[in-house]
């Protein structure tokens, strides 16, 4: 399984090499937890179900949250500084949470009827919705499977109470469809649900893994957490600034959808702008007018508090991880709240 893209000519590309290098402490147990993946993936028995379950093998994304759990697990290690311990084997909890965002992606393109996800006509767009939803419940059955192998109840914790933050935040935005009285802090919940909660899960079941004191798993869950915001926000831009070809999807599916994202929202609160979002219908979405919200939302004071959220979240994530000791896992985690803040400015100044 392509852990990532090696085409370092596109925009795509070169930030795919960054994460490689931030990955790099890892490096060998992310290759091991592409290998526990593609046995999952290749379990299925029938030859029509195993076909269904294995074109997930050719969407492989960044493996950003087998990653999280990684690192921070090896960040423990070094914290130990030599005192005992007996770790667990953070490989299979690394492919569980790949798998409950797999099977999450898979969820979402139903709902939201998206027909292409990484280059690729979607799940959904192939076999249909009823196929979707068993193979999100499939590949969630598999999370919990390999979750089993680590040992520790503790684990369960971890993963089931971020599955249930993540279908109470997609239950919140579907639900919200439409209104454009939501708050900026309505929106954060949302995120912190949809997306920051697996990523804190990831941050503290890996340091769970290393046996971290109470205390600095806490530390780690609070670095996710801060981190999946600002991952979150990062995604929600690109999703409205970037084309298809970045994407590896249609782009503005949020918009389509209705959804009320954070940088939306920003515009729409945005003095002198954002007026044609209030009587906005999906359905008259054309490029002309997405290209105007594009402007708009560089030009405006809506993109400087997106970035902001983003810089005031990746600062509180470094912040976290100040009790760890130094080590090459702790700089990859604060490259990473790095990786995103100059993301989220990059993709603004286009």
């Amino acid at each position: 399984m392509t852990i990532l893209s090696t085409d370092n000519t596109h925009p795509s590309g070169v930030a795919e090499q960054r994460l490689r290098q931030i990955f790099r402490p890892v490096e060998a147990d992310l290759r091991a937890v592409g290998r526990c993946l593609d046995r999952r993936l290749q379990a299925p028995h029938d030859t029509a179900v195993r076909e269904v379950v294995r074109s997930l093998e050719r969407s492989a994304g960044k493996r950003l949250r087998p990653a999280l759990v990684l690192l921070s697990s090896r960040a423990v290690h070094a914290s130990h500084n030599g005192h005992p311990v007996s770790p667990r084997d953070p490989v299979p909890i690394a492919a569980a949470m790949e798998l409950i965002h797999m099977a999450s992606l898979v969820h979402d393109d139903f709902i939201d009827a998206a027909p292409v996800r990484h280059h690729r006509s979607s799940i959904n767009a192939r076999w249909g919705g009823a196929v979707s939803v068993a193979l999100g419940d499939y590949l969630c059955a598999g999370a919990f499977h390999l979750t089993a192998e680590c040992g520790d109840p503790q684990m369960f914790a971890h993963l089931g109470s971020a599955l249930c933050a993540m279908c109470e935040g997609e239950m919140l935005q579907v639900l919200n469809r439409g209104n454009l009285a939501l708050s900026e802090q309505d929106c954060l919940v949302v995120v912190e649900k949809k997306t920051a909660a697996l990523f804190a899960a990831c941050c503290a079941a890996g340091a769970a893994a290393a046996v971290a004191a109470d205390a600095t798993q806490e530390c780690l869950r609070q670095f996710g957490l801060h981190l999946g915001i600002a991952f979150q926000i990062l995604d929600d831009c690109k999703d409205l600034l970037s084309d298809q070809t970045l994407l590896g999807k249609k782009p503005a599916q949020d918009l389509l959808a209705g959804d009320m994202t954070l940088p939306l929202l920003l515009l729409l609160k945005s003095a002198g702008r954002g007026a044609e979002l209030r009587h906005l219908q999906p359905s008259a979405v054309d490029a002309k007018l997405l290209n105007r919200i594009r402007r708009d939302l560089r030009s405006s004071e809506a993109g400087v508090r997106a970035q902001r959220q983003v810089r005031s979240h990746t600062d509180q994530a470094r912040e976290a991880l100040e009790p760890l000791a130094e080590s090459d896992a702790k700089l990859s985690l604060c490259q990473l709240a790095d990786f995103i803040g100059e993301s989220v400015s990059e993709i603004l100044a286009r």
